[in-house]
């Protein structure tokens, strides 16, 4: 009988075991997976982390890209700059040309009203070359002084509010929006009385 009992003493006691060994497998096994989960979101972390350095470079880089676009844009629309400032003022000395030829003479000489239809054609097509550039007048009669826009030559009384520009001696222009050349205008001070009033 002892034997027996011990027997059964030696199953049981092997059973356990194997349940002990089945438990601490099954242990090593959660912990295997715990341990492989917390690897596995690590890596996740540092995947979006690195996904998030890339997208922060693409749109970098991109930036990068549209400001050096834009660049070559500006270069290319103001390369002409210093060119279309010279060439202004020689179209300025056609118009002083024309207007300075007395309108008695122009009709006393068939030569000399001929020479002013010859500049004012070559004046026109200037215009047209400026244009088909970029380089385009901008109105400044009427306009609320601008020191932007506006170089005041003087200022006078008018009837005109104060501030307001009552003559342009010299054509402002601009160049794609930029200016390139201010006007040269004389500037209202308003009514003469109304100053004089607001004096005493």
């Amino acid at each position: 009988m002892i034997e027996m009992k011990d027997i059964k003493q030696t199953e049981q006691k092997k059973k356990t075991e194997r349940k002990a060994s089945n438990s601490s497998k099954v242990t090593d096994k959660k912990i295997q997976e715990t341990q492989d989960t917390k690897i596995i979101e690590d890596l996740k972390l540092k995947l979006k982390d690195v996904e998030d350095k890339l997208l922060r470079e693409l749109a970098e880089n991109d930036n990068l890209r549209k400001r050096h676009e834009k660049e070559l844009s500006d270069s290319h629309k103001f390369s002409i700059k210093n060119f279309s400032l010279d060439i202004l003022t020689v179209s300025d000395n056609f118009q002083r040309a024309i207007y300075s030829i007395p309108k008695d003479d122009l009709e006393a000489s068939s030569v000399l009203k001929n020479l002013v239809v010859g500049l004012e054609s070559v004046e026109k097509e200037m215009h047209v070359v400026f244009e088909r550039n970029g380089v385009k007048p901008f109105e400044s009669m009427g306009d609320t002084f601008n020191p932007e826009l506006h170089q005041a030559v003087s200022y006078k009384n008018s009837d005109k509010q104060s501030g307001v520009i009552i003559e342009e001696m010299q054509k402002g222009y601009k160049i794609a929006e930029r200016l390139l050349r201010p006007a040269m205008v004389t500037v209202s001070k308003g009514p003469e009385g109304k100053k004089e009033n607001s004096a005493e």
